[in-house]
């Protein structure tokens, strides 16, 4: 699973496996499609777990800004979001319907009577089960979150430069920027 990760996680789907049950198939960038004998649900958490992300605050801090508080994206990074896709029927009450694409692989979509197929830059093709109007909304939903994800990484880096600044240089500070400079006009004759 983390080599998946390592190259570029594509996308997440729920799949139904005889024999196995209700199972998880990853899409690498590189690589083909790998199962997980998981819940989608299961395979999230760990996907949180991986990137370091608290799944429960994500939910907090943007469902004001994306003005839902269900099928939200996932922030990996600036331009790994994962949106909501709604790839099958469920058979019981709590197997998932959702899985997850990222937007930073979308290559385009195809829209049939009754589904739309997501096109993904490693020649794979998602059928969603949403409508397009739907589809849209999450496709916005998931761009909303990655501006408001780069405004506060942004915030984050220029408070600790801020605070960076308020430090004293040190002797040692001192002592590379001199030897910096030097290396700059040798052989300069200065």
């Amino acid at each position: 699973m983390e080599e998946v990760f390592k190259e570029g996680l594509v996308a997440i789907i729920p799949k139904y496996i005889e024999q196995k049950g209700n199972c998880t198939v990853l899409y690498g960038a590189k690589s083909g499609p790998r199962l997980l004998e998981k819940s989608i649900k299961t395979t999230i958490r760990l996907v949180g777990k991986y990137y370091m992300i608290d799944l429960s605050e994500v939910k907090k801090r943007y469902k004001s800004i994306i003005l839902t508080s269900n099928l939200m994206p996932i922030p990996l990074s600036k331009q790994d979001i994962l949106i909501p896709v709604k790839t099958r029927k469920p058979m019981v009450k709590n197997d998932g319907a959702f899985g997850y694409v990222n937007i930073r692989y979308i290559k385009g979509i195809k829209k049939f009577a009754g589904s739309t197929n997501i096109l993904l830059q490693n020649g794979i093709s998602i059928e969603c089960l949403c409508n397009p109007r739907t589809w849209e909304k999450h496709l916005r939903n998931g761009r909303i979150m990655s501006r408001c994800y780069e405004e506060r990484v942004m915030g984050v880096a220029e408070e600790q430069e801020r605070y960076k600044a308020c430090i004293p240089a040190s002797k040692a500070d001192i002592a590379m920027v001199l030897r910096e400079i030097k290396e700059q006009y040798k052989g300069q004759g200065i």
